[in-house]
């Protein structure tokens, strides 16, 4: 809570961005396995899509940060095609996520404000329903018999699993990609449960520059002799194709100002040998066998996602002339929207996301703001810029209107009754029970986890400083994991579990600061 105060800080509305001078460029770190995230939960529910019907699907999903009690500082992150729902490191997974340096305490995504909630596309290989999960009907892969579907199926989707969670309304739809995609969808489809809306590298709808290279990507896979229509699961699957499709996305991933400051025309060999002459061969050609050797993706995913992205269009009919219209399809969209292109983008060239400003604007939306950033990166540069891609984004979530102002003042208030009850009793004898009451601000029987875990990392934290000592491994992201596992996973606990389960809490939180504790510096 306290942490969140002292990090508010006004976002200005204009980005420097210069190019740096590499030898080496940075690479996407997050990890591709098959199958679903460690920690990623899930929901099974009958859904239907464009193509047919789908009995016991699955949706993948992560969290991070804490659900208020009123439910509307949820963020809903959207992947990309490549991405599972892992978008963040936590206890139950450490490995890096995809947005790892972007959600977090003070950061873009900051889960000392938000909850934030990444979901695995419908289509996908990492937890939710796709080509390769088993067909209830048949107890087999689905394979080829996978029901085509489009963008707008994945987000509603999306929203079959907030209405499971119980959240009407989100504070923002964010997006990158096929993500930025879906962040405009969801801001157009659902209106009224979306209160910010921020796309980065998208487009209005696909153009047929998008569809050529997805067709060849496509046309790799398919090409395969191992593809067998889609239906190859029992047997070899078709790795020499997808190799050649990741190298064509790498292509697209990538830009040509990159390629000429990190490789330029430096050779590999003195002799001139067909396919292995240049370092921008072999590194080309490491990114489609590292993809395709860990097994890193379904092939059929591939194929079905980018079909869905081939698909989208925000149109809407105009219901004067009947005809097809982006402008009628933006018209929903009047929430404060954030909008960001890169310059070197090869997938998603800049005059896309400006169109998607300029539609917004068209429209009537007065809060509409457009970033174009000189990144080296292209399309990349959404998941590698934390300083642009991220203040932005912060920028935009927390500022008014629409901001994160009635949770800074919920903090506030929070943190203030915490500091009053700790002044209030004497530190070394802790009554839960007045500390309750101190904090169920509206009388309720019920508190956030958030408040009780805030007061019980205070009153740790000072008990241990009366005495001279400091704990490195009393956090507050520990002392909530405590609470959390008291209150079943629930964002609010009531009297009776606190009061029966606070010795137990007690107890760990006093064991974690004896495992860690030191004596305070002189300084």
């Amino acid at each position: 809570m306290l942490r969140a105060l002292t990090r508010r800080v006004r976002f200005s509305r204009h980005i420097h961005s210069s190019r740096p001078l590499m030898k080496e460029g940075p690479e996407v770190a997050y990890r591709f396995a098959l199958g679903r995230p460690p920690a990623a939960k899930t929901l099974t529910t009958n859904f239907e899509v464009t193509g047919g019907k789908l009995k016991d699907m699955t949706i993948a999903y992560e969290t991070w940060g804490i659900l208020n009690k009123a439910k509307d500082n949820a963020i809903l992150l959207h992947c990309g095609m490549s991405a599972s729902s892992h978008a963040k490191s936590s206890d139950q997974d450490p490995a890096p996520g995809w947005w790892e340096k972007f959600i977090g305490p003070g950061l873009a995504l900051d889960t000392d404000l938000f909850y934030v909630i990444c979901v695995n596309n419908l289509g996908s290989c990492y937890g939710s329903t796709g080509p390769s999960s088993v067909n209830p009907a048949t107890n087999k892969p689905y394979g080829s018999s996978f029901p085509p579907f489009t963008v707008q199926d994945q987000v509603r989707c999306q929203f079959a699993l907030l209405d499971d969670l119980g959240i009407d309304k989100l504070h923002a739809s964010v997006g990158s990609s096929l993500g930025g995609m879906q962040s405009l969808a969801a801001a157009s489809m659902y209106p009224d449960r979306v209160r910010n809306v921020v796309s980065i590298s998208a487009c209005p709808a696909t153009h047929p520059a998008g569809i050529a290279y997805r067709q060849m990507q496509r046309e790799c896979i398919s090409s395969d002799p191992n593809w067998k229509n889609g239906d190859y699961y029992y047997d070899e699957p078709p790795l020499s194709g997808l190799k050649l499709a990741r190298q064509i996305g790498t292509l697209t991933y990538r830009s040509g100002p990159e390629w000429e400051t990190r490789f330029g025309r430096r050779r590999i060999s003195d002799d001139i040998t067909i396919g292995k002459n240049f370092e921008i061969e072999s590194y080309i050609a490491h990114q489609g066998e590292k993809w395709a050797n860990a097994g890193a993706f379904d092939p059929n995913s591939l194929i079905w996602m980018s079909t869905a992205m081939d698909w989208f269009t925000l149109e809407k009919t105009d219901p004067v002339t009947g005809e097809n219209s982006l402008k009628e399809g933006f018209k929903d969209i009047q929430q404060p929207a954030l909008v960001i292109g890169v310059q070197t983008d090869v997938l998603f060239p800049i005059w896309q996301q400006k169109k998607v400003a300029e539609l917004l604007r068209s429209v009537g939306n007065s809060h509409v703001s457009y970033y174009e950033l000189d990144s080296y990166y292209g399309h990349d540069t959404f998941l590698l810029d934390t300083v642009s891609i991220g203040g932005a984004v912060k920028g935009h979530l927390e500022q008014e209107p629409n901001g994160a102002n009635h949770l800074f003042r919920e903090t506030a208030l929070g943190a203030s009754l915490v500091l009053r009850s700790l002044q209030e009793r004497d530190s070394c004898n802790i009554d839960l029970e007045d500390v309750f009451y101190a904090l169920d601000s509206d009388s309720d029987g019920h508190i956030q986890v958030q408040k009780i875990s805030a007061y019980l990392y205070l009153y740790y934290t000072l008990t241990q400083v009366s005495k001279g000592l400091t704990c490195q491994n009393l956090t507050l992201e520990k002392t909530t994991d405590i609470v959390l596992e008291c209150s079943k996973g629930e964002p609010i606990i009531n009297k009776e579990d606190l009061m029966t389960k606070h010795k137990e809490m007690s107890a760990k939180i006093l064991a974690m600061c004896t495992s860690g504790q030191c004596e305070l510096s002189a300084h």
